[in-house]
């Protein structure tokens, strides 16, 4: 479905090319993610869209029902997806549109 709409607005002559569009706009987007994983509060602007940003969690103290113990968790690294308000209209309830 993506792939025919990017067909249609580059004027390409097949899926296959717009699939290849969209393949290597995601893969781009996640190979700067991965290089930038360990940078705290690092974001990707795409404009009209939105932004992905990283967010550094540390572990915290977790004690365990079953045996009573107290134990530490994983620090963690999130990537947020942030639409812009074009989006975040869309979810309004009910839908008007």
């Amino acid at each position: 479905m993506v792939s025919a709409s990017v067909r249609k607005t580059l004027n390409l002559t097949s899926d296959r090319q717009a699939e290849g569009v969209v393949n290597a706009v995601t893969d781009s987007i996640l190979q700067i993610l991965r290089e930038n994983i360990h940078i705290n509060g690092f974001e990707l602007r795409l404009p009209r869209f939105g932004k992905f940003v990283v967010r550094h969690k540390l572990g915290k103290q977790r004690r365990i029902p079953l045996t009573g113990k107290t134990q530490q968790t994983a620090d963690k690294r999130k990537v947020k997806f942030l639409p812009v308000s074009e989006f975040r209209a869309l979810e309004s309830w009910p839908d008007n549109g």
